[in-house]
């Protein structure tokens, strides 16, 4: 069951928009989910006043699909804390997009803003354009990142993405900014295209994986180059990445080579970075 939501004017002031998720959505008549609350700045208005709102709500998250129909850049928090169901977002979306989900898809077919998907723990949140900062990280103040499920990036992601991330994986196309997996614990992050300066800074523990494909512009001196290879988990994975989340550019590196790094030797060591022989970089050999 689909609610389409179509934009009208919207204010130039930030919309939080807590409520548009599956799990709010569903079990509601029309005429109830337009008044739902969303803020303008300190101002408490409904939904309906933002928003043109048809079609028909499932009777559980799991059965809710929400197809927002155009861009909404200054609309903050869709999808905010869902547990299952689906959003489209046929345009850009705003900050704080798919953060803290728990379940559930996202598609967002164009740019998202800053801290969409933090601290999320499940689900998989899929933008077809480029991630602004924070994507994946941890709030200001919290020790985790994303923990869970999956996010993936057709374009380019801004700085400190996936800050802190504890586990999950995270696919960007695109490049990189900087600080990429900054405090990394565990978790899985792959780069087609080239990554920035402070790569997997802090990053120390075992389970913790960066892959880049386009080269660094810089690797962190407390990293340290060990050996070049094909590892077999990275043939098992870009095949995953191909076959579960139509990845296509995954098919390209089945048997690519590596150069493997470990560090932050200034957290105990235990983190890998994987670079694409061949790719431009600095090395610490």
């Amino acid at each position: 069951m689909t609610v389409r939501l179509r934009p009208k004017e919207l204010p130039k002031v930030p919309v939080e928009a807590y409520c548009i998720t599956p799990d709010e959505f569903a079990g509601k008549t029309v005429e109830e989910l337009r008044n739902l609350t969303v803020w303008v700045g300190k101002r408490c208005r409904k939904l309906g006043d933002l928003f043109e709102v048809y079609g028909e709500s499932g009777d559980n998250a799991e059965d809710t699909e929400i197809v927002v129909e155009g861009d909404v850049p200054t609309v903050k928090y869709i999808g905010y804390e869902m547990t299952a169901g689906r959003i489209v977002i046929q345009g850009r979306s705003g900050a704080h997009t798919g953060a803290r989900m728990s379940g559930g898809e996202i598609v967002v077919e164009g740019d998202v803003g800053e801290w969409s998907g933090a601290e999320m723990s499940g689900g998989v949140l899929r933008v077809h354009g480029n991630a602004d900062h924070f994507l994946g990280a941890s709030y200001l103040g919290s020790p985790f990142g994303m923990t869970g499920g999956a996010i993936i990036v057709h374009g380019s992601v801004g700085a400190e993405t996936c800050r802190g991330m504890r586990r999950g994986l995270l696919v960007v196309l695109g490049d990189a900014g900087e600080f990429l997996g900054a405090d990394m614990v565990a978790g899985t992050i792959i780069v087609f295209g080239k990554a920035c300066r402070g790569l997997g800074a802090h990053m120390g523990n075992k389970g913790a994986v960066i892959i880049v494909h386009g080269g660094v512009e810089e690797m962190p001196p407390t990293f340290v180059y060990d050996a070049t290879y094909s590892p077999t988990f990275i043939r098992l994975l870009m095949r995953e990445l191909h076959r579960t989340y139509g990845v296509e550019e995954a098919s390209r590196y089945m048997d690519a080579v590596y150069d493997r790094y470990h560090g932050d030797l200034a957290e105990g060591g235990g983190g890998e970075i994987f670079l694409l022989r061949g790719g431009k970089r600095l090395t610490n050999t």
